[in-house]
């Protein structure tokens, strides 16, 4: 009976040893209330970026309804996954429209305008959707 408790004492501490090991931690953004001031100010940042991301994947076009939706932090080799997304739109905020999801890769020491595009996707939605969509967001 002795071992076995021992047995699970070891089990556990090294569980609780490999939790505080983690290589890396997520934060998802409520998209289900208005943006932080800090999130703005982010997303304010990240807008020649953003702006980059979309000329390079050919979609020159202004972008509304900013929102990030999740920031994953790769502690040991320290850099920020920052995933968000925008609606791209042509004219003066008419359709089509697009919904744009781009996660960048945020090294240390290198932000400004340097942020590497890690994923990058495209999809069109109706109103209703860029409704939705804009009800929590920035403008």
């Amino acid at each position: 009976m002795k071992k076995l408790i021992i047995i699970s004492l070891l089990l556990l501490s090294l569980l609780a040893v490999n939790s505080v090991l983690a290589k890396s931690n997520i934060e998802f953004i409520p998209q289900d209330q208005p943006p932080s001031v800090l999130e703005l100010a982010f997303l304010r940042e990240l807008g020649p970026s953003i702006d980059e991301a979309m000329l390079l994947n050919g979609n020159k076009q202004l972008f509304t309804s900013g929102r990030i939706e999740k920031i994953k932090r790769n502690i040991q080799q320290d850099y920020y996954d920052v995933s968000l997304r925008v609606v791209g739109f042509e004219g003066p905020l008419n359709p089509p429209y697009k919904l744009i999801n781009i996660t960048f890769r945020i090294p240390a020491g290198d932000f400004l305008n340097k942020n590497k595009v890690i994923s990058y996707n495209i999809r069109s939605i109706t109103g209703e959707e860029f409704k939705k969509l804009s009800k929590f967001s920035s403008p």
